[in-house]
């Protein structure tokens, strides 16, 4: 072996950065030393850094003892045979571990303890080959035992039940299942085809959309908006203060990088129906409990990430250590709110153009690829956990200048659904007038690239499968006051002033307000001064006063119904819908009607 190490030094040795670096004294040195330490018994190679799963830094005794679980993973990375937890130093806990390559590793176990005190716990992954042993140690986990009983059961993020409660037996579900609302209709999933929809945690206050208005029947999958990440959130701290504060209360005492709930009252505090008072989850997350009991073919995925809170996902994505504590994170998430089936990532977006100017880079593209790698590696570790199945969506831009950034060919083979936010492609945010959302493109249109077919047929293109691409339908509409320059009367080539006033936002309108107050009716052909008009050629609805100079652009019935045709057309994995609390039915029901589902 020393003779091959000598001719390989020798042939890399005609190489430039080679030679000059075999010059410098320190690889002399390093390279010397390897010589030497080949004639003896080399030490095995070292494990990868093992992370212990996040857990309650701060708990109680319970009748006088507590039971402190202990989970760990190793990503990726060089594997051990062997395991161990130090507790204040002293081995406590071995346990042996079969190698598989590079593969990820895991292991868990329970510590007693009696008595109130700090407990420093780590845990070492090692490596031992005859009378030589090598360890990786874990990054130290302090917990804090005080004798008075009872302790935060909502733990702001992750944080699990009280000893003993288990939700799915325990949390009352006499009122589920819900009937569907407003004018959902039910409908037989033929096609086997996703229908997904978004329900957002703030919806609970103006909105008083609540997870008993979901038409869960008629969903295949709920994406819950949004988990957000600790760390650098520059961007939510400019567009939102106050939830920037809710979030660093959250965030108090966590590692960077790791996932939380933002709003712990919404999620988990608020009394609904059924409740009791000492009942450890409450909120929304009990809800979703009952829900996925009384729908248990219901796929319920955590959105992480959004709009104003992407900033963290673009150091995750190129940084190794943060993405392992990030996907840590994630499995404990969905290990205590066992409701969940995987995740969904809603990074905006891999490269650049979100809310903060100055993130995104090259290397984001590849890093999206790793980040659904070291994912898919986690929930299959999950997977052979629990024996469930865990789904990994993303959500992602619908423009093609965005999506051509990211390194699909070495991403989708981890994912299960891409979603295509095939929406916002104009808006109020300047005055350039198209269609906010558009089946084709229409020659006249300003930009390129901004349609749902150019969209799909860049992921076709790029080797993605046609049943993991899904597109997005609206259910609100964009639009423009003071539209000025109009030719022919076509608003589509004049320029947008301010945007509408909107009931929640400047700018964007829901569906169910626009039906009423500007279409006439699902049916209608427009109302109070506005004409409800169809561009055949993008198969994109709008409406129109000219006497105001009002535009707003938006799906309908028939612009949605077209989006499930193509999906048929194309064999694509489905459609899914913006956000399920400005719907009044009729979007969800066109969604299906598309797909050619049959109501029921």
């Amino acid at each position: 072996m020393l003779t091959t190490f000598i001719t390989l030094a020798a042939q890399q040795a005609r190489h430039k950065v080679f030679t000059t670096r075999l010059r410098h004294p320190a690889y002399v040195l390093t390279i010397t030393s390897l010589l030497c330490s080949l004639q003896l018994n080399a030490a095995p190679a070292a494990p990868g850094k093992p992370q212990i799963a996040w857990q309650e830094s701060n708990v109680s005794l319970v009748n006088g003892q507590l039971s402190i679980p202990v989970q760990w993973d190793m990503w990726w990375g060089t594997n051990g045979n062997e395991w161990n937890l130090t507790r204040n130093g002293a081995v406590v806990y071995s346990s042996s571990l079969t190698p598989n390559g590079q593969n990820a590793q895991s292991g868990s176990t329970s510590s007693v303890v009696t008595s109130a005190g700090s407990y420093e716990f780590v845990v070492q992954l090692c490596n031992q080959q005859g009378a030589e042993k090598t360890c990786t140690a874990s990054d130290k986990r302090l917990i804090t035992v005080t004798g008075a009983g009872g302790s935060d059961t909502g733990g702001g993020d992750t944080g699990g039940g009280d000893d003993g409660f288990d939700p799915w037996t325990d949390i009352n579900t006499s009122h589920y299942p819900q009937p569907l609302k407003q004018n959902n209709v039910a409908h037989s999933n033929s096609t086997g085809k996703m229908v997904g929809g978004y329900f957002v945690e703030w919806g609970i206050y103006g909105r008083n959309y609540h997870v008993a208005d979901i038409p869960a029947k008629n969903l295949t999958h709920l994406f819950y908006g949004f988990i957000p990440i600790c760390g650098p959130n520059s961007s939510l701290n400019d567009a939102n203060p106050q939830g920037y504060s809710a979030l660093m209360a959250q965030c108090a005492g966590k590692p960077d990088y790791t996932v939380v709930v933002h709003d712990k009252f919404a999620a988990l505090e608020k009394s609904y129906p059924g409740d009791t008072w000492d009942q450890p989850v409450r909120g929304i997350f009990a809800e979703l409990y009952r829900l996925k009991k009384t729908h248990p073919n219901l796929k319920i995925l955590p959105s992480v990430g959004g709009w104003t809170l992407s900033d963290p996902l673009y150091t995750i994505g190129v940084n190794a250590q943060a993405r392992a504590t990030f996907v840590a994170s994630i499995v404990t998430l969905i290990k205590t709110y066992d409701f969940f089936d995987g995740v969904d990532i809603d990074w905006e977006f891999p490269g650049g153009g979100g809310a903060h100017p100055t993130l995104g880079s090259p290397q984001d593209g590849a890093g999206f690829a790793l980040l659904m790698r070291d994912l898919r590696l986690a929930m299959d570790a999950l997977s052979a956990e629990t024996g469930r199945t865990y789904q990994l969506t993303a959500a992602m831009s619908g423009g093609v200048q965005k999506l051509q950034l990211v390194d699909w060919e070495a991403a989708h083979p981890y994912m299960d659904y891409i979603n295509l936010m095939t929406y916002d492609y104009y808006g109020a945010w300047n005055g350039t007038l198209g269609h906010q959302t558009t089946l084709y493109p229409n020659p006249n249109s300003p930009m390129t690239g901004f349609s749902a077919h150019e969209a799909v047929q860049h992921l076709l293109a790029r080797q993605v499968p046609a049943g993991k691409i899904s597109i997005g339908a609206a259910m609100y509409g964009r639009g423009w006051k003071n539209v000025s320059n109009v030719s022919n009367n076509n608003p589509f080539t004049g320029t947008g002033g301010a945007g509408i006033s909107g009931s929640w936002e400047a700018g964007i309108e829901d569906y169910k307000k626009i039906e009423t107050n500007y279409m006439g009716g699902v049916n209608g052909t427009g109302t109070n001064g506005y004409s409800l008009l169809w561009d055949d050629t993008a198969k994109a609805s709008y409406v129109w006063n000219p006497t105001t100079a009002t535009l707003i652009s938006f799906d309908t019935k028939r612009s949605v119904q077209a989006k499930g045709n193509y999906v048929l057309q194309y064999n694509l994995g489905g459609i899914f819908a913006w956000e399920l609390d400005a719907d009044n039915g009729h979007i969800l029901n066109a969604m299906h009607e598309g797909l050619g589902h049959p109501a029921q």
